[in-house]
């Protein structure tokens, strides 16, 4: 009898480390892709927040006394005239109005300068600031 054992035999498959490697590419890779989700997530909502915020500062800016349901109105105004400072909760952001008396560049017009801060919360973040000047007709004193 003659036994001879090949020494060619080959077997399929793959080793334990290769095995390994391909969990550790495999668990980056998805642990970037779940990272990178979050972070879209997060910065989608900051960037609507601070869309709704400036929209909320350039609305602010023309009406010292915004149209709010009478129900949950929370705001401060200057008075009539706009001169001086609003406050409140409009459209959940707390904004501060601030309008000052400016210059007459021709007689019966006022140009006042306005600037709105557009906050997270009572005086927490600032998401946006708004600032221009109004031109009138009439005079602002």
């Amino acid at each position: 009898m003659n036994t001879r054992i090949s020494m060619n035999t080959r077997t399929s498959g793959f080793t334990f480390i290769e095995a390994l490697a391909c969990l550790l590419i495999i668990t980056v890779g998805l642990a970037s892709a779940v990272a990178l989700t979050m972070y879209a997530a997060i910065i989608g909502a900051r960037s609507q927040s601070k869309a709704t915020a400036m929209s909320t500062a350039l609305s602010v800016t023309c009406d010292p006394a915004p149209l709010m349901h009478s129900a949950g109105a929370q705001w401060t105004s200057a008075g009539a005239s706009g001169i001086g400072t609003s406050s409140g909760w409009v459209n959940g952001y707390y904004v501060v109005r601030v309008e000052s008396a400016g210059s007459t560049p021709l007689a019966g017009f006022a140009s006042d300068p306005v600037s709105v801060d557009v906050y997270d919360g009572v005086r927490g973040e600032l998401v946006a600031s708004y600032s221009t000047r109004l031109m009138r007709q009439g005079n602002s004193q």
